[in-house]
């Protein structure tokens, strides 16, 4: 029996199209408490700022790659739970979008320090050894968003150790 070809057999391959992802839209109760989290806290450079009664945002530029948080016109549920991340996954973590943020590692110490400082809701009480390779504390914004802070320390310590974080 003859094979039968079809139209995609015989159509050549397309390369993918050409993308970046540039922007990702997130909405708060408050920009200013945003900003505060963002700016003060984590220390990320502010691209724009605006809080009047007509309009409202703060936006953060990584490599290419910029998140802007709006208000909405009504609030916003403020989320309690926590999102699955593959660095130290939960059994009470749920499906909801998050992201990590990398910091070199004497930024990333002072981070942590700022965030427990301001006694920011955070998903255990200090960084974790994190898949060992690295520390990672989870924390959340404002809005309740999952938030992964993490950085490679110079010195990683031995081969199958789990250590402890020091303040």
């Amino acid at each position: 029996m003859a094979k039968k070809k079809t139209m995609a057999m015989n159509k050549p391959a397309e390369p993918a199209p050409a993308f970046n992802v540039r922007f990702l839209y997130a909405f708060c109760n408050d920009v200013s408490a945003m900003r505060q989290f963002y700016t003060e806290l984590l220390g990320m450079k502010e691209g724009a700022f605006l809080d009047n009664e007509n309009w409202a945002w703060v936006t953060y530029k990584s490599e290419g790659f910029e998140i802007m948080f709006f208000r909405w016109d009504h609030p916003l549920p403020i989320e309690q739970r926590w999102a699955w991340q593959p660095g130290e996954a939960k059994v009470e973590s749920v499906p909801l979008m998050s992201f990590s943020l990398h910091f070199p590692w004497e930024q990333f110490v002072s981070t942590v320090k700022r965030l427990r400082e301001a006694a920011t809701r955070a998903q255990s009480e200090k960084p974790t050894w994190r898949q060992g390779s690295y520390w990672g504390w989870t924390v959340a914004d404002p809005m309740g968003h999952t938030i992964e802070v993490y950085s490679t320390p110079p010195k990683p310590p031995k081969e199958g150790e789990t250590p402890d974080w020091v303040d």
